[in-house]
């Protein structure tokens, strides 16, 4: 599934205060069909966008939208790259939100400039790298290789895994793969991996864009480089330099300054991915590359990354290497940061701080506590999305919805000054097991309804069980950042009452001072991590685990900031739904919990195929053959 023709999709790149409009014809075949069996229609999400003046442009369907369907008129896209649609100068990206669509290749850079760059460094966004793990179909769900904007080769072998290991990978466990002979390994390539030209003794600055779609971090590395972070998720933090390693997972995005050297050798430098099947174990590694080169160094054509990886991993020299962002899976690598080299998420800090974000300790309205239950659900509950989009319903049908509701309200402190508080009370619940006694979760419209109310916030608590050796999940917040404000690691098994009981007795800590903000974070294993969200922007916003599959089977849920057709004694709860019809159904009918139907392709003279469904599922047929009837 391409844009325009190419993967990735071209990139978008715009000015500090531009005006952008991307106009979008689903031309996707019929028959077209997803592992997850999702249908031909398709949308685009701006990943990092706030959409604060368009929140209806946020391309999620069922949420912001019902999905385009071919033959669909031409649907209208956009922002203003300002503070008008909450958009500044940074490194973001945009993909599809229907099925696996963005897996099989409908992603691609955007790129914000600003109007006035720092002149010391050099800042081409053709020095962008999106980095993808790639799979030899849409029905064969273990990665054959790693695309650096769309270019790689594959190895002499491949991983191969059976069926519950390969569903133990999708699930983010890890799957144990072994390699085998690799039958398309050719003889000589068509295809070169990447390359991107320095000068010497220069600083430039490169964007990675982390277009990852499983539970597949990549580490990036530059051979005998070393160089400083500056930007994380489009905004600037304090630069940590010196680093030999960063790792991006599903969602995530750094830019990074290499400065280069005075002197090279003949040969040009290898800019090393790395990512693991199973990355709590480090096993199955799977790798590629891009060429860094200098005026009048050679590249070896002929050159292919070692189909086990050897070399690429130097995160184990503690003499040597500095690590940004390493996956949170090590409780000894936790504790011990940021002296042992390894520098997480709780150990940077932004540039910018944020003045209200505990003002007198009343600009926090409440807080919850989403436990990451059953492996891939919030709270033990899976979304079911609406017929009607919950941006388009007008008035809200609150039927089938499950979560809570916070009212708000208007208090005044003992000097009689007036503030605002919020009083929260919870949507019915659905039964766990509802309709089927294998199921241990609830399937019904997640939503945490927040008043509009700028200059407050929303606080949030993340807790990761780390049951079964689960994800490190990377949440993804739509309609803007949130601001980490503290995180957390056991080396015991927790749930969400033991959190609870710990921030009650203050053991939680939270720094705010120059707290860095994120769009997509990864939360500890048998850890927490609080947020903050500005309640400034109104609309119906999808939170979400960015790993395909976990979101396509319902981990998931709706922060609603606001609310549509709501008599609110406050002004500004409402939302803007632009060109887009209220109260109407959209025409296919949104995902399960479950996960889709099961597909099988085939065509005349195939070679025998095999397909693992789950007995009791609907199998459909389908003849991809034009030549044969």
């Amino acid at each position: 599934v391409t844009y325009n023709g190419q993967i990735p999709g071209p990139p978008i790149v715009i000015c500090e205060g531009d005006e952008l409009v991307v106009n979008l014809k689903n031309n996707v075949d019929g028959r077209m069909t997803n592992a997850d069996g999702s249908t031909n229609t398709t949308t685009l999400h701006f990943h990092g966008i706030r959409e604060k003046s368009r929140p209806w442009s946020d391309g999620v369907p069922f949420v912001t939208q019902c999905p385009i369907q071919p033959g669909d008129p031409t649907f209208h896209y956009g922002f203003n790259a300002s503070e008008i649609d909450g958009a500044p100068p940074g490194t973001y990206w945009y993909h599809s939100h229907v099925g696996s669509q963005r897996t099989n290749g409908a992603y691609g850079a955007l790129v914000i400039k600003e109007r006035v760059p720092d002149a010391s460094i050099v800042d081409d966004a053709a020095n962008t790298l999106v980095l993808q793990e790639w799979y030899e179909s849409s029905t064969n769900q273990i990665p054959v290789s790693i695309l650096i904007n769309g270019k790689g080769r594959v190895g002499e072998k491949k991983l191969f895994c059976e069926d519950d290991e390969t569903l133990n990978y999708l699930k983010g466990k890890g799957g144990n793969c072994q390699y085998i002979t690799n039958e398309d390994f050719p003889d000589s390539f068509s295809t070169n991996y990447a390359e991107f030209d320095v000068e010497k003794t220069t600083s430039y600055r490169f964007r990675i864009i982390g277009a990852i779609s499983q539970n597949f971090p990549l580490q990036l590395s530059i051979e005998d480089h070393k160089f400083t972070a500056i930007a994380m998720d489009s905004l600037d933090i304090e630069p940590v330099p010196d680093l030999t390693n960063v790792w991006l997972a599903a969602g995530e995005r750094y830019d990074i300054v290499v400065q280069t050297k005075t002197s090279v050798p003949e040969k040009a430098y290898k800019i090393k991915i790395l990512g693991y099947a199973d990355i709590n174990h480090k096993l199955s590694p799977l790798c590629s590359i891009a060429w860094l080169k200098y005026p009048n160094q050679k590249i070896d054509y002929t050159y292919v990354t070692p189909y086990d990886c050897s070399g690429f991993d130097n995160s184990s020299d503690l003499s040597f290497s500095r690590t940004l962002n390493p996956v949170p899976n090590n409780y000894a690598e936790w504790e011990g940061s940021p002296g042992n080299g390894k520098i997480f998420i709780k150990d940077i800090k932004s540039t910018k701080n944020q003045p209200t974000i505990n003002l007198d300790n009343l600009a926090n309205l409440n807080t919850h506590y989403i436990e990451f239950i059953g492996d891939i659900t919030f709270n033990n509950r899976r979304m079911k999305y609406p017929d009607v989009p919950f941006l388009l319903q007008n008035p809200e049908n609150k039927t089938d919805r499950c979560g809570s509701k916070c009212d708000l309200r208007v208090g005044k402190t003992a000097n009689h000054f007036p503030y605002l508080y919020t009083n929260c009370s919870d949507f019915p619940e659905c039964p766990a097991n509802a309709g089927s006694s294998e199921e241990e979760y609830c399937k019904c419209q997640h939503v945490i309804q927040q008043p509009w109310a700028p200059g407050y916030w929303a606080e949030t608590v993340l807790i990761n069980n780390n049951k079964d050796h689960t994800a490190a999940h990377p949440i993804h917040q739509h309609g803007g950042w949130y601001w980490v404000v503290g995180m957390g690691k056991y080396n015991k098994t927790i749930n969400r009452k033991f959190i609870m009981d710990e921030d009650k007795k203050n053991l939680l800590n939270r720094t705010f001072a120059y707290a860095p903000a994120k769009d997509t974070l990864q939360i500890p294993q048998n850890g927490y991590a609080i947020i903050r969200t500005p309640l400034d922007n109104a609309g119906a916003w999808i939170f979400h685990c960015h790993i395909n599959y976990h979101v396509e089977i319902g981990m998931a849920m709706v922060l609603q900031i606001g609310e549509q057709g709501g008599k609110h004694p406050l002004d500004g709860q409402d939302w803007c739904t632009g060109p887009l019809e209220q109260n109407t159904a959209c025409k296919t009918p949104p995902p399960s919990p479950k996960g889709g139907p099961g597909f099988i392709n085939w065509f005349f003279g195939m070679e025998p195929a095999h397909r693992c469904v789950k007995p009791g599922t609907k199998v459909t047929w389908l003849w991809v053959n034009k030549d044969h009837n």
